[in-house]
């Protein structure tokens, strides 16, 4: 990297000191260590003293400071176990940090940029030990216990600045003017400081037991504006930071998102580590305060809580270090080209992959109508929908920043938004856990967990089983990591039943069988493309024969397992035409891709009509559910994996007979 504003020199008190690179130039490599270690420490101890206070171990050691009932050695019961292992563990930090202090003034007196942070976090430290004694000697008033955390903050992020502060990167060294820094900075700030709110606040509602004031998720007990209650009108206010504080992050990383330049590498890797800890921190909250706040929830909310900190504190770091102009790279950039460069928006929405989504959401959806549990509601619809697009979204974000690097080589895939430069890989990774995380929370708490864990299955089989594992190895990548696609029926019987039986297993070896005819009819009109990028799709490693012969034994065994159910009584008349009428079709276009010489048109053909015979395939059977054929239908056994008793008496015309 070039040199940095200052001209090559350290910016502290004394002679300049060129700071580089090279061996000589890394001595602040033991500052960097201990520092670090010490911020894992008081990083640790937060979190201690969070399960101090949710255990009610505040007292375990009396009003005595700094022995323990009058001891150094007390007899250990539980809480004083507790209390006497956060003063040890205390006593550890407060050894990091004058080390931290030591070190940075033995060896770098002359840097005053280095010494200054570790001389603060030494203030920040005495203060922190007085406000422990003080908070036990008066026996835990809330006031000085909030205080005691924020001080707690302060001392860790100061040891955060410490280390950032001796990493051998020269824009880490002064900050820019601020004429010169990234335009988002400002904003990067002002989220610091409401982050800051928002952890006092969450504090206060703890330690003023305002937690259970505000039932339910997201409204305060239902309704738009919390009881006139004090207590209550706090806990509200902290949900109201925490969803300005989400919305703030948002437009945050949306403006880092399109700066894929080396120079905003950090702030890159610290927006997507925030946006990623935030929505998991939203996520903890609502499980927390729809569980009744369970003392490990609680926990895991400040742990979480903390590490939003942290990443605000490296963010705004990074960020007053990142100039604000990134050089255009006019080879990947559509705009530099000519081109008309998409909004966010829509490279949000690309990254989904909705074209895809929405034949998924159709195998999910169409199972929810031919349950024995009866017709969904429009409100259990809604929810699956948007959970599935959510699940699926996130499944398709992390495969395009995992396979960016084949993404370049391939006329298909070389425009998509990672790839093409307009979103940085760090933020469109974190985009895709956030969806997922937000989609299992609400499989969770609006559906049911088994459709939760199911959804949230199929997202790891897609991403580690296929675009992981197979995509790279096998040419039957897309036989076995195909199953991926066939978790949706299982995740709509789910959401209904909340179990899983036999028919729905029968779903999933539908979509399962159908997917690779389906996706080789792509892969025989985009084999180039694989070649080139690596890739071992079956026509490229065993030729367009082997390929169309594989595709004709996949869709004989999928034919005539459509029509099944219909001698078994399980499906109706209405169906069994449509099936047959609809198989008959693809076996057609099968047929004629074997006879073709020229692959191109017929394949075409047959890859848009698979997406069109599966949907309507499924569409079928929820039609057939509404008929009123008459007579009982013929029953099916039923494996019931999960909450067996929620399952209603069957009717006679349903799928799973």
């Amino acid at each position: 990297m070039g040199a940095s504003p200052t001209g090559g020199s350290l910016p502290g008190a004394g002679a300049a000191i060129p700071y580089t690179n090279s061996t000589d130039g890394d001595r602040a490599r033991l500052l960097r260590r201990v520092a670090w270690s010490g911020a894992g420490l008081a990083f640790g101890l937060i979190v201690l003293g969070g399960v101090v206070r949710i255990t009610g171990s505040g007292m375990g050691c009396g009003d005595h400071w700094p022995r323990c009932n009058g001891e150094w050695f007390p007899p250990l019961d539980l809480p004083t176990m507790i209390e006497i292992g956060h003063r040890w563990a205390a006593a550890l930090v407060s050894l990091s940090v004058f080390t931290v202090a030591f070190v940075a003034w033995r060896r770098h007196r002359t840097e005053r940029f280095l010494w200054a942070p570790a001389a603060l976090a030494v203030a920040i430290l005495v203060a922190q030990v007085l406000l422990g004694a003080v908070t036990v000697k008066l026996e835990l008033p809330p006031w000085v216990v909030v205080t005691h955390l924020a001080n707690a903050m302060l001392l860790l992020g100061a040891l955060v600045v410490v280390a950032l502060r001796a990493t051998p990167d020269e824009a880490t060294r002064a900050p820019l003017p601020r004429s010169s820094r990234h335009p988002a900075h400002r904003l990067v700030v002002a989220a610091a400081g409401l982050g800051f709110a928002v952890i006092l606040l969450g504090a206060q509602v703890a330690n003023f037991h305002a937690g259970l004031l505000c039932l339910g998720f997201p409204l305060c007990n239902g309704e738009l504006l919390p009881p006139a209650a004090p207590l209550a009108a706090l806990h509200w206010t902290h949900r109201a930071f925490a969803f300005a504080f989400l919305c703030v992050v948002g437009v945050l990383v949306a403006r880092l998102a399109r700066r894929t330049d080396p120079e905003a590498r950090q702030v890159r890797r610290w927006a997507a580590l925030l946006l990623a800890a935030t929505v998991t921190q939203i996520g903890v909250a609502a499980a927390m305060v729809l569980s009744l706040l369970p003392g490990e929830l609680r926990a895991l909310h400040l742990l979480v809580g903390t590490l939003v900190w942290v990443a605000l504190v490296a963010l705004t770091f990074h960020s007053a270090r990142t100039p604000a102009e990134a050089p255009v790279n006019r080879t990947r950039d559509p705009v530099a080209r000519g081109a008309r460069r998409p909004s966010l928006l829509a490279d949000l929405v690309t990254l989904t992959k909705p074209r895809i989504i929405s034949l998924l959401l159709v195998t999910t959806i169409a199972p929810m109508f031919i349950t024995p549990a009866g017709l969904p509601t429009v409100s259990q619809v809604c929810w699956v929908l948007l959970a599935g697009y959510l699940m699926a979204g996130g499944a398709n974000t992390i495969n395009m920043w995992f396979d960016r690097d084949i993404d370049t080589r391939m006329s298909r895939t070389r425009l998509r938004p990672i790839p093409s430069g307009r979103i940085a890989p760090e933020l469109g990774l974190a985009y895709g856990v956030a969806l997922g995380f937000s989609a299992f929370a609400i499989f969770w708490y609006r559906v049911n967990p088994l459709s939760a864990w199911l959804a949230l299955a199929g997202l790891l089989f897609y991403v580690f089983v296929y675009t992981v594992w197979l995509k790279r190895s096998s040419p039957q990548n897309i036989v076995i990591g195909g199953a991926a696609g066939a978790f949706p029926p299982l995740v709509g019987w789910a959401a209904m039943t909340g179990g899983i039986d036999l028919s729905a297993i029968y779903l999933f070896a539908i979509v399962f069988y159908w997917t690779p005819p389906h996706f080789w009819a792509l892969a025989l009109i985009k084999q180039a493309d694989y070649a080139r990028a690596g890739i071992p799709m079956m026509p490229v490693v065993w030729g367009e024969a082997r390929t169309k012969y594989e595709m004709l034994v996949y869709t004989l065994i999928l034919l005539p397992l459509t029509i099944l159910p219909v001698f078994f009584g399980a499906l109706g008349p209405f169906y069994a035409v449509a099936a047959a009428l609809l198989g008959a079709r693809l076996l057609w276009y099968c047929i004629r891709l074997r006879r073709e010489a020229v692959v191109t048109p017929v394949a075409w053909g047959m890859y848009r009509y698979s997406l069109l015979y599966l949907a309507l395939l499924f569409v079928a059977m929820g039609v057939d559910r509404a008929l009123p054929y008459g007579g009982p239908r013929v029953p099916a056994r039923v494996i019931i994996l999960d909450r067996a008793s929620a399952i209603p008496a069957a009717s006679p015309n349903h799928l799973g007979h």
